[in-house]
């Protein structure tokens, strides 16, 4: 490798790695540890939640985020497609708001946004919701 290709490679990693990550700085702030306990709270309050009723067993609770009174987990159900599951703690409850399942396609990440936020979510989750919908 030529001194100059090392030299440009030197600077191009040197200036990824000054960076801030952006990815990491959408969901700061933002609880995301899954927990056996939540796991199982968040099974039990979408089963209730549900048109079709169905077992808190049978609801597979994949991710979770929490910022202030919101929540979002993402879960699938035998009786509907996957989707993003928003709750806001109301009166010392969990208290079902939305659930928002589809496809998302580039571009929508302030689309996604603005439906968190409609809902009354905070920035923060918002925010996040966005980030982790758009990545995945």
């Amino acid at each position: 490798m030529s001194l100059i290709a090392k030299t440009a490679l030197s600077a191009c990693v040197v200036a990824l790695l000054s960076q801030p990550s952006i990815a990491a700085s959408q969901c700061d702030g933002v609880d995301q540890q899954l927990t056996k306990e939540r796991k199982a709270e968040y099974a039990e309050l979408i089963s209730k939640n549900l048109k079709n009723k169905v077992k808190a067993s049978a609801v597979e609770v994949d991710s979770f985020m929490l910022s202030g009174d919101w929540s979002v987990v993402y879960a699938s159900t035998p009786v509907a497609d996957p989707g993003y599951f928003f709750f806001k703690k109301m009166s010392g409850r969990q208290t079902f708001k939305d659930v928002w399942a589809g496809m998302a396609d580039e571009g929508d990440g302030p689309k996604l946004i603005k439906f968190a936020e409609s809902l009354g979510a905070n920035k923060e989750i918002a925010s996040c919701f966005s980030h982790v919908v758009m990545t995945d």
